[in-house]
């Protein structure tokens, strides 16, 4: 037995060469000494103590970064069909491109960061909370008060931007688990009344809307007030509007939210009525506010 021991230690010498040690046995790793014709290994080294393949290891390796990158490019999709967009360059807007020009806008950079580890806690919290409900098939699901959000000021600050860097870092740092929507308030207004005079249509669009809005965990109303123009002191949305914004509201009571606009507190309420702005910040006291007020207008200044 130790004469055929060792015969097949002295031909694997002449066929096999050490490339280093198994990350199982810490034996020796193994591979052909001689290539395939084209250059290329005739197989992944391997242990020739505990049989371990690092083939294998590779093998699974790559299983999980095409899983990883399926799981990205359906969420990233998804993103895009849910959302209603002006301007398809803010898919490239994040927190690499996003420029801190002044304190102001440094403390909006801060805080909104703050409220994504917190849209992401309490979205851990609700999942984990959901499942101890289903494992006691309990109907009534207890919701986590989670993040109402406006960020108001001048037009051309970076609250388009700001808040698409917030959508892009939720979306990653939760491995893409949460989903993400953003809606052109304006866009969806003109769209809506478009149809305004065919009620089957209306209804299926707005059906359709709302649905998708109320599935996303996080949603970003933009540019709220953009649909009414010039902004004077006594401007008032008309009912019509003032029904989708109450709708929009109703449909994220329990989800993270933020709206962006150029309009102030108290235009927003103004506008569309004490209690449509109270629903926008689902009753926490309006706390929860991003405010630029001396940051220049970055797309006239081309930062």
């Amino acid at each position: 037995m130790e004469n055929m021991g060792s015969a097949i230690e002295q031909l694997m010498e002449k066929v096999l060469v050490i490339v280093g040690k198994c990350p199982e046995c810490n034996g020796p790793m193994r591979k052909w000494k001689n290539t395939n014709p084209d250059g290329s290994e005739r197989c992944a080294p391997v242990c020739t103590e505990c049989g371990y393949k690092e083939m294998i290891n590779r093998n699974n390796k790559r299983i999980e970064e095409m899983a990883q990158d399926a799981k990205q490019s359906d969420a990233i999709n998804r993103l895009k069909n849910s959302s209603i967009i002006a301007n398809d360059s803010i898919w490239s807007q994040d927190f690499s491109n996003y420029k801190i020009t002044d304190d102001e806008v440094k403390q909006a950079n801060y805080q909104a960061k703050a409220w994504i580890s917190r849209v992401i806690s309490d979205w851990n919290k609700q999942k984990k909370l959901d499942e101890e409900v289903k494992k006691r098939k309990e109907k009534n699901v207890k919701k986590i008060p989670t993040l109402h959000a406006i960020l108001t000021g001048k037009p051309g600050a970076g609250k388009t931007h700001l808040s698409m860097a917030m959508i892009h870092k939720i979306m990653s740092d939760s491995n893409y688990q949460i989903s993400c929507s953003i809606v052109s308030y304006q866009e969806l207004y003109e769209q809506l009344k478009f149809v305004i005079g065919d009620p089957i249509a209306k209804k299926e669009i707005q059906g359709t809307l709302m649905t998708e809005i109320k599935k996303s965990d996080f949603v970003v109303i933009d540019d709220l007030g953009a649909e009414l123009g010039r902004m004077e002191e006594n401007n008032k949305a008309t009912e019509f509007n003032v029904s989708i914004l109450t709708g929009l509201a109703e449909a994220r009571v329990n989800k993270a939210t933020v709206y962006t606009t150029n309009l102030s507190s108290k235009q927003l309420k103004s506008a569309y009525g004490e209690r449509v702005f109270s629903r926008m910040l689902n009753n926490t006291g309006g706390n929860e506010v991003i405010t630029f007020e001396t940051t220049k207008d970055k797309r006239r200044n081309s930062i």
